[in-house]
């Protein structure tokens, strides 16, 4: 058992509140975006965000309680550092529940996008599953031991759970990835809008998987200190954080998706001839709709002509009035289905 030092416990877990509530409001803006821009958004989606932000804020709440706890109310019993507080092993409840909603969510995608695959699900549902059994005994279980000494008797259930939850973020963000890379048409602004959400998938995959190994290592390496607590206090925001900002992307997505009009363009800089495409509004994209984009363009072209008389055939008088210029117009409207 190494000695107590204050750098690698109340330190850690000092900068692991700051690192969480920095985290926290970042949370708070973007819920505020969420419910500001997506009011049409289904209720159960609405009631999950908000559900999500309650549990995020109490989970701040109990991680700053733990901290006053230890470096405040308990300042010169340096023994108490050694012993779990109650607001220390429920935060890890909070993060378990958290966690399972936001998987829960990002495991729908998949669902999806995989047209029903069960065998990809069955393995993303698992793998949370046992993270969140994970979770839930080792804080029972931690209410049991008399200090911080003793994770050793349940570690097991901690490597499980860490392990667990990085193979289910990297299968999330592999499948994500995968599927979403079969969407591609061939189409500029399809392509590029695809490139961005598997951008998204990594991104969430990467930050969350990198937080459970940091973790499982740190815990690994040094299970008596606080150093492993620190990163898990930042675990549940990273989760949320990355569902939000993929929720809050959706109409930057649609906008550059759909944007664009029909313009008018001459073919010829006389003021005789000229070629426009006619009419139609510009096509709106629909989520619900799957069926294959039908393009209709009109082009409409107008010819001019100019005769004149033949002199030999005309008197003086008549010469003037035939010497105007007489123009007949003819128009043929082509239409073209791409």
């Amino acid at each position: 058992m190494a000695p107590l030092r204050f750098d690698d416990t109340l330190g850690a877990a000092f900068l692991g509140i700051v690192a969480t509530s920095c985290l926290y409001g970042i949370t708070i803006v973007q819920t505020y975006v969420y419910f500001k821009r997506y009011q049409a958004d289904p209720v159960y989606l609405k009631s999950l965000v908000f559900c999500l932000w309650v549990l995020d804020s109490l989970h701040l709440a109990l991680i700053t309680h733990a901290v006053y706890f230890y470096a405040i109310t308990n300042f010169t019993n340096v023994l108490e550092l050694t012993i779990p507080t109650w607001s220390i092993l429920t935060q890890i409840i909070i993060t378990g529940v958290s966690d399972l909603l936001v998987r829960g969510v990002f495991c729908q995608r998949v669902w999806k996008l995989s047209n029903q695959n069960y065998s990809l699900m069955a393995a993303i549902v698992i793998s949370s599953l046992v993270t969140f059994s994970g979770s839930i005994v080792f804080a029972v279980k931690g209410f049991s031991i008399p200090n911080f000494f003793a994770l050793s008797e349940i570690s097991d259930v901690l490597y499980i759970s860490f392990g667990s939850g990085v193979v289910a973020d990297v299968i999330i963000a592999a499948s994500l990835c995968v599927l979403l890379a079969k969407r591609r048409t061939g189409f500029t602004r399809t392509d590029s809008t695809v490139r961005v959400l598997m951008l998204y998938s990594i991104n969430t995959g990467a930050l969350t998987s990198l937080g459970a190994l940091l973790c499982l290592v740190t815990y690994a390496t040094m299970p008596y200190n606080f150093v492993f607590i620190g990163f898990y206090f930042v675990l549940p925001k990273l989760f949320l954080n990355a569902l939000l900002a993929t929720l809050n992307a959706r109409r930057m997505l649609r906008e550059t998706n759909s944007g664009g009009a029909l313009v008018s363009i001459p073919l010829s800089t006389t003021s005789n001839s000229h070629m426009s495409f006619v009419g139609r509004p510009p096509y709106t994209p629909s989520q619900d709709r799957d069926e294959p984009l039908s393009l209709q363009i009109e082009v409409r072209t107008e010819t001019d002509t100019k005769t004149d008389p033949e002199p030999h055939s005309a008197t003086p008088a008549q010469e003037s009035k035939f010497w105007r210029p007489v123009y007949a117009k003819r128009e043929e409207p082509i239409a073209v289905t791409v």
